[in-house]
């Protein structure tokens, strides 16, 4: 019994391991194409090659994800769509789950039972 327990912790390991590792190089990937993107995207703002509504009121980047945008007197323009945007947060989220539910499987808590509830164990006099 006890291997057959092991075996399907390794095999849940494994998988998680994997799922980790897939969804690090998707996010490491999307980030990559997001900031190549995003490169001098300020600067042609600035030159005026990027069409907006009006004039230029200011340019700005952020580094998580990585994004430009510039803001012109109509609105602004950014150089990553939402969709993106979304799925760069659900590779992260995707990650964090799977390395939590992996450190779990590799170091899993020791389960209480019913000792720890009154009324039941060995501490509860009956």
């Amino acid at each position: 019994m006890t291997n057959i327990r092991t075996a399907a912790g390794r095999r849940r390991a494994v998988l998680l391991g994997i799922g980790a590792g897939l969804s690090l190089a998707s996010a490491g990937a999307l980030y990559a194409l997001l900031y190549v993107r995003s490169l001098g995207y300020g600067e042609r703002c600035e030159r005026g090659l990027v069409s907006g509504g009006g004039r230029l009121l200011e340019t700005g980047a952020s580094w998580l994800p990585p994004d430009a945008w510039c803001r012109f007197e109509d609105g602004s323009l950014s150089t990553t769509p939402f969709w993106a945007l979304l799925l760069f947060y659900a590779l992260l989220t995707v990650l964090v789950w799977s390395v939590i539910a992996l450190v779990h499987t590799v170091r899993p808590r020791p389960d209480p039972g019913l000792g720890w509830q009154p009324g039941h164990g060995t501490g509860a006099g009956w």
